[in-house]
């Protein structure tokens, strides 16, 4: 502990990959604060290839899986053909994925204006240049 403010310093650098033995494992990285996915696009179908599939015996082809009629996904569920923690993780993953897509379309969006801010702002310093040669 440090005297100046009575806290503590971080100096673990050990990095820890624990396979868990019920099929999962945990990440230990000393002073990362949080992961974020990026472009789970394949990763969907391959993960979740059963809801894939039941998902294409869906009344509608834009099915959410959540309340619409003639749900294939959800009467899976009803009848034990699938588990309703294993629709909740699909729905998790989807809604992580929707919330990354909006996260890079803002800074796509932040990373063009700054881009034309500084196109404007040449163009405007090269028009004073020229109006006063």
């Amino acid at each position: 502990m440090r005297e100046s403010d009575s806290r503590g310093r971080h100096t673990s650098t050990a990095r820890q990959l624990i396979v868990l033995p019920e099929s999962g494992v945990l990440i230990d990285t000393p002073g990362m604060r949080e992961l974020q996915m990026w472009d789970a696009g394949e990763t969907m179908g391959g993960t979740f290839g059963d809801i894939e599939l039941l998902a294409s015996d869906c009344r509608f082809r834009d099915c959410r899986h959540r309340q619409e009629p003639g749900c294939a996904v959800r009467a899976a569920v009803e009848t034990g053909g699938l588990t309703a923690g294993r629709l909740e993780s699909y729905h998790k993953l989807q809604g992580e994925q929707a919330h990354q897509s909006r996260q890079a379309d803002q800074r796509a969006q932040i990373e063009e204006r700054r881009r034309w801010k500084v196109l404007t702002k040449a163009a405007n310093k090269r028009m004073k240049e020229k109006g006063r040669d």
